[in-house]
């Protein structure tokens, strides 16, 4: 049994070498073709935003997850930003890009004042703007749903309308908060302090 068992083996051993060497001569070709080519200048400057791009992103979210401070964000960006003329757009981009009316944003309101040294007064008061709008259409619809749950003659202290279910509501809601996000990335209000 024990060299039936080791013949099996020696099968698949050359089974899985014969695969091996086709991988290898399929890379061998690939390299060969590929050998002459290069990157342009745009390409090779274009993988180069990408690349810094995915470090500002990579930076952000250890910020967010609490794996990074700020102030550690604030000397990698201290010491990157002088060969990287992208770095404070791509950062100021990343974080309005992650700023949800609807989330929680002190974080970056925190990267955007301590290491980009911006003014996020207006920003916040944006983002108030959207609450107190939002506070107000939820409070509205939520008064014209039990107006017409009476009519049908459902009424009580337990009635709660259920807007989530509302797809009215739903349009109406997101339409407020993409007009709010618009403006929110939209850098431009944006001061230096």
């Amino acid at each position: 049994m024990t060299v039936a068992g080791g013949c099996r083996s020696r099968k698949k051993e050359q089974g899985r070498g014969m695969k091996m060497a086709e991988i290898k001569s399929t890379l061998d070709l690939i390299m060969e073709k590929t050998r002459n080519l290069t990157m342009t200048d745009e390409e090779k400057k274009a993988l180069h935003s990408q690349e810094l791009r995915g470090r500002v992103k990579g930076w952000v979210q250890k910020c967010v997850d609490g794996a990074m401070d700020i102030s550690r964000l604030q000397a990698d960006i201290e010491r990157e930003k002088a060969k990287e003329p992208e770095l404070m757009s791509d950062l100021i981009q990343e974080l309005l890009g992650r700023i949800d009316p609807d989330g929680e944003n002190e974080i970056h309101f925190q990267i955007l004042e301590k290491v980009l040294h911006r003014d996020t007064a207006s920003l916040r008061d944006m983002i108030n703007r959207f609450q107190a709008e939002l506070k107000e259409k939820s409070t509205e619809k939520t008064a014209e749903a039990k107006r017409n749950l009476k009519q049908r003659q459902i009424s009580g202290s337990a009635v709660t309308p259920n807007l989530e279910r509302d797809p009215q509501w739903n349009e109406e809601r997101g339409q407020l908060k993409n007009f709010y996000l618009k403006q929110i990335h939209s850098a431009s209000f944006l001061k230096d302090s």
